[in-house]
Order: C-alpha cells, then structure tokens, then sequence
C-alpha cells in the first residue's frame, strides 16, 4: 500500500471520528442546562479536544484554530468562570454546526466558510 492511500485511510479515520464527536456534542448540548454537571461538560470538551487535535495533526489548522476557541469557552463552563447559559450553549450548538460544516469541506477538499468561521469565533 502507497503512502498516499495510507495517509487517505487515516483521513478517513479522522473525518468519521470527527462526525461521530460533533454528534456526541450535539446530542450532550441539547441536554445541557443551568444545572449541568462537571462530567457533562466535560464529555463535550473532550470531543472537541479529540477534533482539535486531530485537525492539528493532518494540518487542519483552519478547524483546529477554531475548535480551541470552542474548547476555551467549555473550559470556562467546566472551571465555573462561565456559567452555562442558554445563550452559551446556542453558541455552542452553533459552533457544533460549523465545525461540521468545516470538517466536510476539509474532507471534500473544499474551502471553509470564513465569513461563517469569522462570525462565530
């Protein structure tokens, strides 16, 4: 097997991975409330981590710079420095969509939406 197809299956390992954490945080945010605990939040910034590192090993950089800003506002939640509002996790929810979008434009070799990335970061 040529380095480029094993370098295409391992990209494929990556984008499906991908799609399965932003399904995990989706599904995680829309149970998300004011009284979220720890290890919710946690469960989603973990997904977000996997994805921004991911992103940063194939250089994806343009997914994995945003990404860490998801992580930051997740990291705050966690610490207590942010609470979870209803407005924060819409931003989330939107931040999700996004990623989604950026992860299968990166897939399909396409350009990312940097107005949309622009928007939301």
């Amino acid at each position: 097997m040529s380095f480029d197809l094993e370098m295409e299956e391992i990209h494929k390992i990556f984008f499906e991975e991908s799609f399965e954490g932003l399904d995990a945080m989706e599904s995680s945010l829309l149970n998300l409330d004011v009284n979220a605990d720890r290890e919710t939040i946690n469960t989603i910034f973990r997904a977000a981590h996997s994805i921004k590192g991911g992103a940063a090993t194939f250089g994806f950089m343009e997914v994995s710079n945003f990404t860490h800003g998801v992580e930051t506002l997740l990291d705050e939640m966690r610490n207590a420095v942010r609470p979870v509002t209803p407005d924060a996790v819409q931003l989330l929810l939107q931040s999700v969509d996004c990623l989604r979008e950026m992860v299968k434009a990166v897939q399909d070799k396409q350009p990312v939406d940097a107005g949309r990335v622009a928007a939301l970061a």
